[in-house]
């Protein structure tokens, strides 16, 4: 048994072995005549908050679950993780569960200890647990249900943001203030509203994963972020679980936070779900590095991925769909439907878009700027709104007139013209270097 120090860190290493020797020498003790099997274990089985979801009606190989308490134990401490809301969430430390037999009545306990440890590099969770021959196989079950719950959110009104900050991905963008060509907009949201209502079950009925994979795609600007935005809103007031994955963080080393990682953890977390789920997915192109691109591939196909009953629908974006593999873009299954998200192209989507942003500013004399922004970004044309807000907000003004309008779209196509300008000077002579693909 190991219970060395670090050298140059200090740390106390602590290994499964010390765990086990613990449950050998001071709790098997504590039930003679009782031989207990030592097994590995989740640290889900530690989780507050799944044990207090976990319904207690439910049988596990005959046994009920009827509650569990903390239990002193030299080998490790005791500590609470508390999220945002102070809820107890993952705990490390000992613990004793207690069985009754539905049968008869009869009681089992089962023991489990979860820690972290540090050894040289690493930083790990270990966790075992003593189990008396009659509970083993309910207690598999049980850690099975935890694991389940652990990985599972119920609707809270809120989306689950995996690999970036709690709370950074809020969907404030109502449905009503997507400005799309009028069948596009209807073809995306029908979209959506038959695969959650009816193909959920169509897809199980074939024998095929529950599994539905959309691409939107267009120049940077068009909107695309704005419309996942409105998904998402519309998802969340359905009681539905909507998912973003994030490229936000990155971990240790990484040169990149778009990880496969996330992408998975993301389906594992629809697939312990018990309503319909919406994961938002933006930038697809970043994820298919040569590395992981193999891995997301298997993903797309559904081969490797869980899946949730109720329906999983996958929203995914790129600026840049030339840089997405061919077997991603041309393989049957992969992306079911790729909806191209245009710049404005009429006047009437120019001029919506305008009154919208400008709302109690809009003037009829406005719409002589329309014709001029067909043609660009949304992006672009809400900055050129935004623009002339602020400077009636600086001049203490009560009137947005024509010519600030007119002011703010030269000065902005200006600051194009001259980005595009110094790319193009410099873009050879980079990538002749090596330095921009």
């Amino acid at each position: 048994m190991s219970n060395s120090t670090v050298p140059e860190t200090g740390f106390k290493q602590l290994r499964s072995d010390e765990l086990a020797a613990w449950i050998t020498t001071e709790w098997q003790p504590r039930y003679p005549g009782q031989p207990l099997n030592t097994v590995w274990v989740d640290d889900s089985v530690t989780n507050d908050e799944a044990l207090t979801k976990l319904n207690r009606e439910m049988a596990f190989d005959g046994y009920l679950f009827t509650g569990y308490a903390p239990v002193a134990c030299s080998a490790v401490s005791q500590i609470e993780n508390r999220d945002y809301e102070g809820i107890t969430g993952g705990q490390i430390g000992a613990f004793v569960y207690h069985f009754e037999a539905e049968a008869d009545g009869t009681t089992a306990d089962a023991l489990a200890i979860c820690t972290h440890y540090s050894d040289q590099d690493a930083y790990c969770r270990v966790g075992v647990a003593a189990v008396p021959e009659p509970l083993r196989g309910a207690w598999a079950l049980f850690a099975q249900e935890c694991y389940r719950l652990v990985h599972s959110y119920e609707p809270v009104g809120r989306v689950v943001v995996v690999g970036g900050r709690y709370g950074s991905f809020v969907p404030t963008v109502a449905w009503d203030e997507i400005i799309l060509p009028v069948a596009l907009k209807a073809d995306i949201m029908d979209d959506l509203l038959s695969f959650f209502t009816k193909g959920a079950a169509v897809y199980t009925k074939l024998n095929l994963k529950p599994f539905r994979k959309l691409l939107l795609a267009g120049v940077p600007g068009t909107g695309k972020t704005m419309l996942c935005n409105a998904l998402a809103k519309w998802a969340l007031a359905r009681n539905y679980l909507v998912i973003y994955v994030s490229s936000a963080y990155k971990a240790f080393g990484a040169e990149t936070g778009a990880t496969f990682d996330k992408i998975q953890e993301a389906l594992d977390v629809a697939a312990n779900s018990r309503v319909p789920t919406l994961i938002i997915l933006e930038e697809l192109d970043a994820y298919l590095n040569d590395k992981e691109k193999a891995l997301i591939l298997n993903v797309l196909d559904g081969s490797e991925s869980r899946m949730n009953p109720y329906g999983t629908l996958l929203i995914s974006t790129t600026n840049y769909p030339q840089a997405i593999d061919e077997r991603v873009l041309k393989r049957p299954g992969r992306l079911d439907r790729i909806y191209i998200i245009p710049q404005m192209r009429t006047q009437l989507d120019v001029e919506a878009m305008l009154r919208r942003y400008l709302g109690g500013l809009w003037q009829e004399a406005h719409l002589a700027l329309v014709p001029k922004l067909v043609g660009y970004p949304g992006a672009f044309i809400r900055e050129v709104a935004i623009y002339a807000l602020t400077q009636v907000a600086y001049g203490d003004m009560d009137v947005l007139s024509l010519d600030m309008m007119m002011e703010a779209f030269e000065g902005l196509r200006a600051q194009i013209e001259a980005r595009d300008d110094f790319l193009t000077q410099y873009d050879a002579p980079m990538i002749a270097n090596g330095v921009h693909e």
